[in-house]
């Protein structure tokens, strides 16, 4: 399972953002998110939806010794992570990446998306 995002309907409230910190840290921190939200201003003011697409070959883990699905079960990674994800979804915030665990199976974000732009999908 992965979560779906749908760009367009993205309003950009950030309430994904907030859960996600809150339900993993215990505090509100949108920089300690493993989904984080960005909006172009320059050119098509989209908000865009950044969280990790949970992909069968994790280009995230090349080169490492472990085991994927131990990994997918993880909230914060080694910050290194951040920069092989080519789809730019691990959040990096000192010294840390964080990634999508989709909440042990019941993701917070895709629950408080009021607008529909976070659904639950299949891979």
């Amino acid at each position: 399972m992965r979560i779906k995002v749908n760009q367009k309907k993205c309003s950009g409230c950030r309430l994904c953002e907030t859960l996600c910190s809150l339900f993993h840290g215990g505090a509100v921190n949108a920089e300690k998110s493993a989904i984080r939200i960005e909006k172009d201003d320059l050119d098509t003011s989209m908000n865009s939806p950044f969280v990790c697409r949970q992909c069968k070959t994790m280009a995230c883990l090349e080169g490492e010794k472990v085991t994927p699905g131990a990994e997918r079960k993880k909230f914060v990674w080694a910050a290194q992570r951040s920069g092989k994800c080519p789809f730019h979804a691990l959040n990096l915030f000192k010294g840390k990446s964080y990634h999508c665990d989709l909440c042990g199976g019941n993701p917070q974000c895709v629950k408080v998306c009021t607008t529909g732009a976070l659904v639950m999908g299949r891979r």
